[in-house]
């Protein structure tokens, strides 16, 4: 399957990473503040560099029914990336195995400096439009810590709703949290 087309909104041009972003990824993925609620503590540049490259060869190796896309969250005006998105239908961590091939996920972050200004649900409401429109897809999950409200709010201004509740036992990561996912299903 080839790479999707960028995505452009009012003031952001969302496009698949590439390794070439290592550097302006590492920003907000070795941030403290940024991967407050993220499933991954601040990452080094090794650490950083090696999810990379498994993002994109995740993304090379999506096809018709199974994707994992990672994008570059970019402003319009400068070029700058400030962030990241992510879309995907290959797995729903905790819980073991596949999500059907028409449903999706959804994940974002921005670097702190950007926090505030609503870029973040013009990404997260972009990736739904495509999630729904270029992939015809019926379901849209996001998983979100419970103590971050931030994300809470911008996913139910979307229309996303409560789903499953996750404790902090079934979190798979060291963030020892609970959790929700939020559902947002197409319009019918």
């Amino acid at each position: 399957m080839s790479r999707p087309a960028p995505i452009r909104t009012e003031r952001l041009v969302l496009r698949p990473v590439a390794i070439e972003d290592a550097t302006a990824v590492l920003r907000f993925r070795g941030d403290p503040v940024a991967t407050q609620y993220l499933s991954h503590d601040p990452l080094s540049p090794t650490e950083n560099f090696a999810r990379l490259v498994q993002l994109v060869e995740a993304a090379e190796s999506s096809g018709v029914d199974w994707f994992n896309f990672g994008w570059a969250i970019e402003l319009r005006e400068t070029g700058e990336v400030i962030g990241e998105g992510r879309t995907w239908n290959s797995a729903e961590p905790p819980a073991p195995g596949r999500i059907p091939a028409d449903c999706g996920s959804l994940g974002y972050v921005l670097h702190p400096d950007h926090h505030g200004r609503g870029l973040g649900r013009e990404t997260a409401g972009a990736l739904v439009s495509w999630l729904f429109e270029q992939r015809g897809t019926q379901t849209v999950f996001a998983g979100v810590y419970e103590p971050n409200l931030t994300s809470s709010r911008l996913l139910a201004g979307l229309g996303f709703r409560q789903d499953r509740h996750f404790t902090s036992l079934q979190d798979t990561t060291a963030k020892n949290l609970p959790s929700w996912r939020y559902r947002l299903d197409r319009a019918t």
